[in-house]
């Protein structure tokens, strides 16, 4: 789960944790004398008159509070623990075959609403063929760093992949992880200011650390507020030389899209912003040749980066980093200590990649997007008027049915297993507490049968007009951040 695609988001309940450290006992000085044992102390007191003083038992070991690191750990700890007992996470499929659409689990055979490859490419022909002739022609690895020499399948996905989104430059990257530990650092610098949208991936969040030990300011703002990105960076601009703004293209929990004519409209209004922006789920479904929620849309900005997962969609494997410039580009290849010091992506899965961009920029892209498309909009009408949501969401493939507490979420998900469909479901600390919810993938696999069957299989369970709420989650304070993440927030 991109808040999961899912950020670890901390709330004011907090477990009670105690861990001891024994201490070492002091070491005697060889040359100092020895105490009196307790009985003789006693009686060359008693000979002067004086009453001896009770005797001092044994210091306690002092008791260390955990860390906040060690908070965090072990509260993922135990309610992953939670979920695996129920038979809904660390899963492992037991197919022998995969089709896309159904996995098997506990020898049940399930309808998958937990895949994010959208447009179902997983299994198509034509990335299956690739992904074979790449493999026979340059084996299971091409084992170097890029930063010495790349198979040749590299430069064929790069010329796809720059058609795709009519931008300048991009780098490819092993994976998109890796792919924002080498770019953020090469693109901000101490002079810089950094926001960022409350709920932006954890990927993009793991970064502001390193960020932080550089003395770079680093502030959060709340999710969505579009109107205070402008209004924030124009303050942080007469203190900072450039200001940051990172964000999601597609939200990876909820499936909320960023307001992109909002954000080109800050960035002209602010000389000084910078967007960055992680649009992993909105690609091949979204946009222009599947370009995403972004680039789909709009050109890319001058002051704009805009980062992709080849895994979704495109069902591949990598990232890819696109920018304006193509200079900046080529600065990020070769200064990005990841990019350096890492693999590269498979042969086969590069075949794939470039089979699969082959697909995007081909007249298919639309009959698979008009497929995904009917899914979206059966899946929300049925919702709607089982009361399940109040309103339809953005049309993305993303849907969330907020259900409440953890433990009723859990029987649900385990009900609707029993049913035969598998559903993600988001607890702790992937969302707040008490918000416990549904997170459901749609994908072009899926029949619409299938989609029917879940919808109605869901409204049975909670019952009509059920009790959930279904708003985006209360967003955790820069505080409950600071102390969990160990990252010092200001408010924005």
């Amino acid at each position: 789960m991109k808040q999961a695609r899912g950020m670890v988001t901390p709330n004011s309940d907090s477990l009670a944790f105690a861990a001891s450290e024994a201490r070492p006992a002091p070491v005697a000085d060889e040359a100092s004398e020895a105490p009196p044992a307790s009985g003789e102390r006693e009686i060359k007191l008693a000979d002067r008159g004086v009453e001896p003083e009770p005797a001092v038992s044994a210091a306690e070991p002092a008791v260390e509070a955990p860390s906040p690191n060690e908070l965090r750990l072990r509260t993922v700890e135990a309610n992953i623990g939670v979920l695996r007992s129920r038979g809904l996470a660390h899963l492992t499929a037991e197919d022998e075959r995969s089709d896309g659409r159904t996995l098997t689990l506990g020898a049940s055979r399930l309808v998958n609403f937990g895949s994010c490859s959208y447009l179902g490419l997983e299994v198509h022909p034509r990335l299956k063929a690739a992904a074979h002739d790449a493999l026979e022609r340059y084996g299971t690895q091409f084992s170097s760093s890029r930063a010495y020499v790349s198979t040749p399948l590299y430069g064929k996905l790069e010329d796809l992949l720059l058609q795709i989104f009519d931008a300048p430059g991009l780098v490819i990257a092993p994976t998109t992880t890796l792919g924002h530990s080498a770019a953020l650092p090469v693109l901000v610098e101490e002079r810089d200011a950094v926001m960022f949208d409350l709920y932006v991936h954890n990927s993009v969040q793991a970064v502001l650390p390193s960020l932080k030990q550089r003395g770079i300011h680093c502030e959060a703002l709340p999710h969505k507020r579009m109107d205070r990105v402008a209004a924030r960076a124009e303050v942080l601009a007469k203190k900072y030389r450039r200001v940051f703004y990172l964000c999601d293209g597609v939200y990876s929990m909820h499936g909320d899209v960023l307001d992109v004519n909002a954000l080109y409209d800050a960035l002209e209004r602010v000389p000084s912003l910078h967007a960055y922006i992680d649009d992993a789920h909105g690609l091949g479904w979204a946009g222009r040749c599947g370009a995403g929620v972004v680039l789909g849309k709009r050109k890319i900005h001058e002051r704009m980066v805009v980062a992709f997962g080849l895994s979704k969609g495109m069902a591949a494997a990598g990232g890819v980093f696109v920018f304006a410039d193509q200079a900046l580009a080529r600065r990020v290849f070769t200064c990005g200590s990841s990019l350096i010091f890492s693999g590269p992506i498979q042969p086969p899965l590069l075949g794939a990649a470039v089979a699969s961009a082959e697909v995007l920029l081909s007249d298919e892209l639309e009959i698979l997007k008009g497929r995904l498309e009917a899914r979206i909009e059966l899946f929300d009408k049925l919702a709607v008027g089982h009361g399940l949501l109040k309103e339809r969401p953005s049309p993305t493939p993303i849907r969330f049915i907020e259900i409440g507490e953890e433990e009723t979420l859990m029987d649900l998900a385990c009900a609707l297993k029993r049913a035969g469909y598998f559903v993600n479901a988001a607890t702790f600390p992937a969302v707040a507490r008490g918000r416990a919810g549904l997170r459901i993938m749609l994908n072009a696999n899926q029949t619409l049968d299938d989609v029917r069957g879940l919808v109605q299989e869901i409204a049975r369970l909670v019952g009509e007009g059920g009790t959930r709420r279904d708003t985006i989650p209360a967003l955790p304070t820069p505080e409950s951040l600071e102390a969990l993440e160990g990252i010092a927030f200001r408010r924005g």
